[in-house]
């Protein structure tokens, strides 16, 4: 008991002497350096490395010289690991030709890396494949590279490690692109993955398998268990099974998943160190009573970690975890002393080796912190619980230490922090633990006796509802969750301080009120300063794929919302798109919500914005004869939510600070003698270097009303309709005038893109500069100085690279 009591007494001094934590701290920063700096950071990454090696090298008396050294060498290390090998602008040479976005089908040969289980049913299914050769009509193109396969209405299972040949259309769109949200865009850059083809049905065949592989056994052994448990688990428990036994989260009902992630339990969703990690313990305290020898018990847990991630997919987050605690156990095997805090810092150095790019990963950041954040906060928080018998202490002092770095990280990336996870974890992990190892035997009996084993599936309904009744319990509670901005860079280090001073203080034996009292101030002060940033003036037309969605911020500071993208039953532009945006870029309430017309690609993300960001006022056209579904059922949102609603009309004008925003079209008397687009909202908004005309989706008869009114010119214009052929007429682009053109659309070659080549170059013709949500991502117009009016900036263009055809650029 007292070398227990020591060795926690001493944590600080085991942490700060680990020579693996060091080593990771700097190669960390380095990759983190690199990641906001760019390829500029190697001019510093070679002299480092030199100024490194000559204080290793050349004994000089520098006090802590080998460890100021190894600190420039990790740090000179990770900077060049990371520019090296982030993704290029341009990618391999398959998604260099995606650039020329071919409209003819095309035909790829190539090994699949990692596919879903197949459900029969589902619409459609995604897997990334390894191409090394592609034909195109008769003629064989000497191209490779990664590519990401949408297949629709899916004719069976693709394994990993199988040839296969597929047939379609080829783009190098992979999702809607933002600024200051990192999309699936990103995720797959980050793997080297440039490309997307569709398939449909029969377009994917199969033409030999790779037995060697251990990727196309774990894959069917996944897809084998998908099969038997479906038959033997209930309809009503089995989403929630695939999800935490096999890693398919994405069959779980979505209001059941924003219950998950509300009540602070969406981590148990996917399997993930916190499953790796509930096998090892409740196993191993079985081994202990059943009093198996510590090596032999470390060998037997290793074998069951293994054996775990193997019946799971392998998929990598689990096999992350499965080396991490197999490292841990096999100290004792060897004889040696466990050390997590060097496993940890080991491990750590050789997943950032392997993938630097991991470091800004969300998963990663989540799994690999909250282990980090218990190894370094749950025995000092388990002595301070003392009070507490040990089956209560236990959880409490884990959830408690996983959250203290998870906190910033779900508020910096997801926006939500659910307050009362603790309550609901105290309840879902020891649940969780049970659904474990009733799957685990479910699987096992089932592959010889699936009536036995449906006794087992069946036991599953109770415990799933069980922890869907402990997340709605939860939710029931005042101040379960709350909604945050995008923490600052000022939070954040006030945070992290708060935190170190929070660590010493668990484990000094005289802690005080008043080293408690500075944690508080700190603390505080990070969430009195949490969204403090300069809000610049500018405005944001957001990437949401199909529709309309624009961002304003005047000068003075005030917030308007012009549409919100589409929604259907397969996405919500609101939900994925338009609420994160606003949150990442600190916006936590607007002044106005401005609805150009009900179509349903302008109005339908909307819906999710009122219920999660707090708004003034809606403003809508002149009311018509006929009124939509959709619009019934928005005005009808708008009077639950408390939201009033203003109708606005031709010579009306927005109140707004700094700024003059006015309305252009309709009348009243229009909207009573026309419908659909030529009824949008027209929107002229000025500010001193600024002019910007919001015509939304207006064809030609609604133009030519526009120019022979007031004056019309502006110096953006974000394009009508689209860019669509019924739309921006030659005299219309001649009347306003502009210098910019934005143009809000899906990717090209989709059923929704209504640009053609034609208008394209009708606007070069009228030597407008032409930018597009599908080849440039969200585009971001904001004061410039130096002389210049305003800058456009792009989010693919700050990233790098850009999807305009090769060919025009």
């Amino acid at each position: 008991m007292k070398r227990d009591e020591a060795a926690v007494e001493f944590m600080p001094r085991q942490v700060f002497g680990r020579h693996w934590v060091w080593l990771l701290f700097w190669l960390g920063a380095g990759i983190f350096f690199a990641g906001h700096a760019g390829a500029s950071v190697l001019w510093l990454a070679f002299p480092c490395a030199v100024a490194a090696v000559f204080l290793l090298v050349v004994p000089i008396g520098i006090p802590r010289r080998a460890h100021l050294g190894t600190a420039l060498l990790c740090l000179a290390f990770g900077a060049a690991l990371y520019v090296l090998r982030a993704p290029g602008g341009e990618g391999d040479a398959l998604g260099r030709y995606a650039l020329t976005w071919p409209r003819v089908r095309h035909e790829i040969e190539g090994t699949v890396i990692s596919g879903p289980i197949f459900v029969s049913g589902q619409e459609y299914a995604t897997f990334v494949m390894e191409v090394d050769r592609v034909s195109r009509g008769e003629e064989t193109l000497a191209l490779s590279g990664r590519t990401q396969v949408r297949w629709t209405r899916p004719a069976g299972p693709v394994f990993a490690g199988t040839r296969v040949r597929v047939s379609g259309r080829l783009s190098p769109h992979l999702g809607v692109v933002n600024h200051g949200v990192r999309g699936m865009e990103d995720y797959y850059r980050a793997r080297r993955i440039y490309s997307q083809l569709r398939a449909s049905g029969d377009a994917v065949v199969q033409l030999a398998v790779s037995r060697l592989s251990p990727r196309y056994w774990a894959a069917r052994l996944r897809q084998g268990q998908h099969e038997r448990l479906s038959r033997v688990i209930p309809a009503e428990a089995y989403p929630f099974v695939l999800g935490v036994w096999l890693g398919e989260r994405g069959h779980i009902n979505q209001d059941m998943y924003q219950q998950f992630i509300y009540a602070g339990t969406a981590h148990v969703l996917s399997v993930s160190g916190v499953h790796v990690a509930i096998i090892t313990m409740s196993l191993g305290l079985l081994l202990h009573v059943l009093r198996i020898p510590g090596r032999w018990r470390n060998l037997l847990l290793m074998a069951a970690v293994l054996a775990f991630t193997l019946m799971t997919g392998a998929r990598t987050p689990t096999a992350r975890a499965a080396l991490m605690i197999c490292l841990y156990l096999s100290a004792e095997v060897l004889d040696r002393e466990p050390d997590a805090l060097s496993v940890l810092g080991l491990t750590g150095c050789l997943f950032l080796s392997w993938n630097p790019a991991l470091l800004f990963d969300t998963g990663f950041l989540l799994s690999f912190g909250s282990v980090a954040s218990i190894l370094l906060f749950y025995a000092g928080i388990s002595r301070r619980l003392s009070f507490f018998p040990l089956p209560v202490r236990g959880p409490v002092a884990t959830t408690l230490s996983a959250q203290a770095v998870s906190f910033p990280v779900a508020a910096w990336h997801f926006g939500t922090v659910p307050l009362l996870g603790i309550v609901a974890n105290l309840a879902v992990i020891p649940l969780l633990t049970g659904v474990l190892w009733l799957c685990l035997f479910t699987a096992l009996i089932g592959m010889a006796l699936p009536g036995v084993a449906s006794i087992f599936g069946h036991a599953l309904l109770p415990l799933v509802k069980l922890i869907e009744g402990a997340n709605a319990a939860v939710l029931y509670l005042p101040g379960a969750y709350t909604t945050v901005a995008r923490p600052g860079p000022v939070a954040l280090g006030l945070y992290a301080a708060a935190l170190v001073v929070l660590f010493l203080l668990l484990y000094s034996p005289d802690a005080g009120r008043r080293g408690y009292g500075v944690m508080a101030l700190l603390f505080l002060a990070s969430l009195a300063v949490w969204n403090l940033s300069w809000k610049r003036p500018g405005i944001d037309f957001i990437d949401v794929g199909t529709g309309d969605s624009i961002f304003l911020r005047t000068p003075g500071g005030t917030t308007l919302l012009v549409d919100g993208g589409d929604v259907s039953e397969y996405t919500d532009a609101g939900e994925r798109v338009v609420v994160p945006f606003l949150r990442a870029n600190g916006i936590r309430r607007l002044d106005y919500v401005v609805v150009t017309h009900p179509d349903r690609d302008h109005i339908g993300g909307l819906f999710h914005v009122l219920d999660h960001i707090p708004v003034g006022t809606v403003l809508m056209g002149p009311e018509g004869g006929e009124v939509s579904e959709l619009e019934r059922a928005f005005l009808e949102k708008c009077t639950a939510r408390g939201v009033p609603v203003r109708r606005l009309a031709r010579g009306d004008s927005i109140p707004v600070e700094d700024a003059e925003i006015l309305v252009r079209h309709p009348t009243a008397e229009w909207v009573a003698r026309h419908k659909g687009n030529n009824n949008s909202l027209v929107l002229q908004v000025a500010w001193p270097g600024i002019s910007v005309l919001l015509p939304g989706d207006v064809e030609e008869e609604a133009e030519a009303v526009l120019i022979a009114g007031p004056e019309l010119g502006a110096a953006i214009l974000k394009a009508p309709h689209h860019g669509s052929p019924t739309s921006s007429s030659e005299a219309f682009l001649e009347g306003v005038g502009p210098a910019v053109a934005i143009a809000s659309m899906q990717a090209a070659g989709s059923r929704q893109t209504l640009m053609t080549p034609a208008m394209v170059q009708r606007y070069a013709d009228h030597d407008i500069t032409l930018f597009r949500t599908d080849w440039h991502g969200g585009v971001r117009i904001e004061p410039a100085g130096r002389g210049e009016r305003y800058r456009v900036l792009t989010a693919r263009g700050v990233r790098g690279y850009c999807l305009k055809p090769i060919t025009q650029q």
